[in-house]
């Protein structure tokens, strides 16, 4: 949801126009009743970073010469953690949280009084916004401003280099609960980035035949490290045999592969955010098999939260570099390497 902005002060901030990011000095946004203002120290550069730079979002306008996504600019950015620098109260559902308060931000950003809200679906709201793809003010930047409902204090113990993991653990989360992976003997999850293997990690607690399938052997590297089930994707025959795949890219050429893996009236969840549509694929595989295709996005930052501070699942391993604030344009041109997952950034301390 949009909310005012003043001409002062200004804040340092990450920000995409025609498709390159620089670092450049935006306003800060006013404060309000009913939001908070979070001073970001930890961020990640991840691939959904890198589809908002590409014109990923949901107001996205289709420039009058091609098919590609043209958007005003604004600041990326969708995982970040810090602490409280200004709270205003008025939320009638949110509780209060003190300056100094370390908290994690939820990239979901929702009215709280629309049907969807008030029916238990905020993440679904009518006015839905999510950092750095919808919002104009995404986490990659000094300050963000958020509802008083999107903001979760960290336990005492996470230390925010894992809690800031919370958002894209909560979409693994949610792609595992929507596939229904404890129920099927043959899943799979398809992909090379970072949800993929958070996705895979989530997956084997609830069934350990779970695989993680991929192009890269780097990727494939990682699996080896975190002692799960691996495959490469060149070797899986695409045979049409597992009961369940999740995709996690979003590109046409990996949904159309996931649609191959499966056996007829087998499930497909997509879990990948792409700037990159149309999609194409072959709805007449879809219709004679009849697989079943469901969308998978966040989840409720809570099982995340819970996981990271037991050390259930450490995303540890997969910050591929840590770099200052300034260096976010490297971060996203290191995210084309194959076995860069996520990029660390210290925003401040």
């Amino acid at each position: 949801m949009a909310h005012s902005v003043s001409a002062s002060p200004a804040m340092c901030a990450a920000v995409s126009s025609d498709g390159a990011v620089t670092m450049t000095m935006v306003p800060r946004a006013l404060h309000a009743d009913g939001f908070i203002t979070v001073r970001v120290t930890h961020a990640l550069v991840t691939p959904l970073e890198r589809e908002a730079a590409r014109g990923l979002g949901a107001n996205a306008q289709r420039s009058q010469t091609n098919d590609a996504p043209v958007r005003e600019p604004r600041v990326i950015g969708h995982a970040a953690c810090g602490v409280v620098e200004h709270a205003v109260t008025g939320a009638s559902n949110a509780t209060p949280l003190t300056r100094g308060t370390r908290v994690i931000v939820h990239p979901v950003l929702s009215c709280g009084a629309c049907d969807r809200c008030r029916s238990g679906l905020a993440l679904h709201c009518r006015a839905r916004n999510i950092l750095g793809v919808d919002a104009p003010r995404g986490a990659l930047a000094e300050y963000v401003t958020v509802p008083a409902a999107s903001v979760t204090p960290i336990p005492h113990g996470l230390d925010e280099e894992r809690a800031v993991f919370a958002a894209p653990l909560s979409r693994a989360i949610e792609a595992v609960r929507r596939g229904g992976v404890e129920k099927k003997t043959f899943a799979s999850i398809l992909g090379d980035d970072l949800v993929a293997i958070l996705t895979t990690l989530v997956a084997v607690e609830e069934n350990p035949l779970a695989r993680l399938v991929a192009a890269h052997d780097a990727t494939l590297s990682v699996a080896e490290q975190f002692g799960i089930r691996h495959r490469a994707l060149h070797e899986t025959g695409q045979r049409g045999d597992q009961e369940l795949v999740i995709e996690t890219t979003g590109s046409a050429e990996s949904i159309a592969s996931a649609a191959r893996m499966v056996r007829a009236r087998g499930h497909v969840v997509v879990a990948g955010i792409s700037a990159r549509a149309p999609v194409a694929v072959d709805l007449s595989h879809v219709a004679l098999d009849e697989i079943e295709i469901h969308g998978s996005g966040f989840g409720p930052l809570t099982g995340a939260i819970e996981r990271l501070a037991s050390r259930a699942i450490d995303p540890s391993p997969l910050i591929s570099r840590r770099l200052g604030f300034t260096d976010v344009p490297r971060a996203l041109t290191a995210l084309a390497e194959p076995g860069v997952f996520a990029v660390l950034v210290q925003v401040s301390r």
